[in-house]
């Protein structure tokens, strides 16, 4: 029998809570030497496109690309939410904002100008969630509105344990950053998995793309710092996929 859908934020976040993020550190390997000179490209025009759906930055950040998003979204007027929408819409709201706002705070902790376009991308793609809910007409009630505070209880517990990890050096906030990212992923490969579908599904897809392209950006990041990540919430061969 298959799974309600709604296991999928319980199942994956405790995942990371239990195995991932209380060993952030021990999974990555810090050079004694790490330095604080890397400088991030601090260009946001965009540059060619992996997807009709998805934009790509000069500093490598993607984007959800509005303008065939809402011509999408156009198709499916008068669509009706599925169980599976009500559930899922609102945890990925969440999880956007999430990351939104820890990139926020380690931009604010660090001055790296990728942390500022890595929030800006999670919040436009929050808004995106957004159109997508209203269009569906799913409440948006549910999910978290101001910043930090979350809802869903499994959201703000990776919150509270990923941002001061994240404060503690900056490869800590790009290994933080991936397993954020990751995090992203895993429930979309769940939601997919487990037949979502329609808007939901287009959205999702895009989504997933954007965060694999994220995930790359900080890889390079923390290579770049002599240091080496472990994916914890995707297996290996996803992982090096999205990263080579």
């Amino acid at each position: 029998m298959k799974k309600s859908i709604l296991a999928l934020s319980v199942f994956s976040v405790v995942l990371l809570l239990g195995a991932g993020c209380s060993n952030v550190s021990d999974d990555t390997t810090v050079p004694s030497d790490s330095s604080d000179n890397i400088k991030s490209d601090t260009s946001t025009s965009m540059v060619g496109s992996a997807s009709n759906l998805v934009l790509v930055g000069e500093d490598g950040v993607a984007i959800m690309n509005n303008d065939p998003f809402y011509k999408e979204m156009g198709k499916h007027v008068g669509d009706k939410a599925t169980q599976g929408d009500i559930m899922s819409l609102p945890y990925m709201y969440e999880s956007e904002k999430m990351a939104e706002d820890l990139f926020f705070a380690w931009d604010e902790t660090y001055d790296l100008p990728v942390f500022a376009s890595l929030s800006e991308s999670h919040a436009a793609q929050r808004e995106n969630l957004a159109a997508v809910m209203g269009s569906l007409q799913v409440d948006l009630s549910v999910a978290a509105l101001e910043d930090g505070n979350f809802k869903d209880a499994t959201v703000q517990a990776l919150h509270d344990k990923l941002l001061p990890i994240g404060d503690e050096m900056r490869v800590k906030a790009y290994t933080s950053g991936l397993l954020l990212e990751e995090s992203i992923i895993k429930n979309i490969n769940t939601y997919l998995e487990r037949g979502i579908d329609g808007l939901s599904k287009t959205t999702f897809e895009a989504l997933r793309e954007a965060s694999a392209k994220n995930m790359k950006v900080l890889n390079d990041l923390l290579v770049a710092e002599g240091a080496t990540y472990k994916p914890q919430a995707i297996s290996q061969i996803e992982f090096d996929g999205y990263v080579k």
